[in-house]
């Protein structure tokens, strides 16, 4: 229960993100940096290291890991260039809400990898559990955020994309629920999280980042990106302590 607890947190942290994107669309050109710092520093700082650390309990060595990385790069963005030729046949028209509906996707399985990983921990000891959840509720209001900046592109939110928002929020209930019910070993959720790694990559570089600087090419982006990197950095910093 004190797992499904902590998941409950982070589910509500997600929510405040993405109440915090519709407010702000005014601003949508540095929120997409900052979701794309974000991002990239949750891969660097968290994702991979998690999935490094873990692997090695389970035989795997830190090149199928950053392997597995490649693949879910290489998977994003094969999947997003058949969508573009889809929706965009002639390649004129910019980022579409199906691309973005897409890359949500990843956010939500990351989700519930977070909502994994607090459990696994939780069950380890009780205070691994809560410095764990810290670091993901901090960052989570960033999934929530990115979620929305996603699926709307700046524009006003559909139910549908509501939906995207609310199936984020409840990931990492259904993660933790999931751990807890099968006791799943550690080194099978490095496998996850190398490939939601590169789907992480490939959303910052090749869809947030291009998309915010085709809004505003002042360097106000690039400013917000690098604060999203090293807000990340700090908080696994901090919950690490």
């Amino acid at each position: 229960m004190r797992a499904i607890l902590l998941t409950a947190f982070a589910a509500l942290s997600t929510l405040f993100g993405g109440w915090l994107a519709l407010r702000a669309r005014k601003h949508v050109h540095l929120l997409l940096g900052f979701g794309a710092g974000v991002l990239m520093g949750a891969t660097f700082f968290d994702l991979l290291p998690e999935a490094i650390d873990a692997a090695g309990q389970g035989g795997w060595t830190s090149r199928e890991i950053l392997g597995l990385t490649v693949l879910g790069f290489l998977i994003f963005y094969l999947g997003q260039r058949f969508l573009s030729l889809q929706h965009c046949p002639n390649g004129d028209c910019g980022p579409d809400r199906h691309v973005g509906r897409m890359s949500a996707l990843g956010l939500i399985a990351h989700s519930t990898i977070d909502g994994a990983s607090i459990a696994a921990s939780t069950m380890i000891s009780w205070r691994m559990g809560l410095i764990v959840a810290v670091g993901i509720i901090v960052h989570d209001i960033t999934d929530g955020l990115n979620t929305i900046l996603l699926v709307t592109r700046g524009g006003s939110a559909s139910t549908k994309d509501l939906a995207y928002l609310v199936a984020d929020a409840i990931a990492p209930i259904v993660g933790g629920t999931v751990v807890v019910l099968s006791a799943l070993p550690s080194h099978h959720l490095a496998l996850i999280l190398g490939v939601t790694s590169g789907f992480f990559l490939f959303t910052a570089t090749g869809d947030l980042l291009p998309d915010a600087h085709r809004r505003s090419p002042g360097l106000g982006v690039s400013a917000a990106a690098v604060g999203g990197i090293v807000l990340i950095g700090l908080a696994v910093r901090l919950a690490s302590i």
